[in-house]
């Protein structure tokens, strides 16, 4: 079987299991911070893993989403839910069996919405992980 390079139109950030509307970038984000320990049985400093810390961003274009739609998170839901300070599960994921999916607790840390004179609006936000995140691989329907 050929790999398969996935392209960025097909991630998608979902919250709470919903597609972020219009959005036009995603990221996911891991950090280990790595403690330095100098001890007087070994010659220089050794690394030791400590705390994990990770994130996801979103970058859309603000729009109201469909109406009746239930399966879309538009900018207006995503600030209630900030606001509201709810955790939310996140996913960064194709949705395509076997492919890779990213799944953790969040809240939404910030967002930002921008309204050039020329131009279209957009929104940036942010959501800090809360705990562990799992990657697997998306199971078949």
């Amino acid at each position: 079987m050929a790999s398969t390079i996935y392209k960025g139109k097909d991630l998608r950030l979902k919250v709470a299991g919903k597609v972020v509307y219009h959005a036009t970038e995603c990221t996911f984000a891991s950090n280990m911070k790595i403690e330095s320990i100098a001890t007087k049985d070994t010659n220089g400093e050794v690394g030791v893993t400590s705390n994990l810390s990770w994130s996801m961003t979103s970058k859309g274009l603000i729009a109201n989403k469909p109406v009746g739609s239930t399966t879309h998170q538009d900018v207006k839901s995503l600030l209630d839910l900030h606001k509201a300070g709810t955790e939310v599960e996140v996913s960064f994921t194709t949705g395509v069996e076997g492919d890779v999916i990213i799944t953790g607790n969040t809240f939404i840390e910030s967002a930002s919405l921008g309204a050039p004179v020329e131009g279209n609006t957009s929104f940036d936000a942010s959501f800090k992980g809360n705990g562990d995140y799992t990657v697997e691989l998306v199971p078949a329907p």
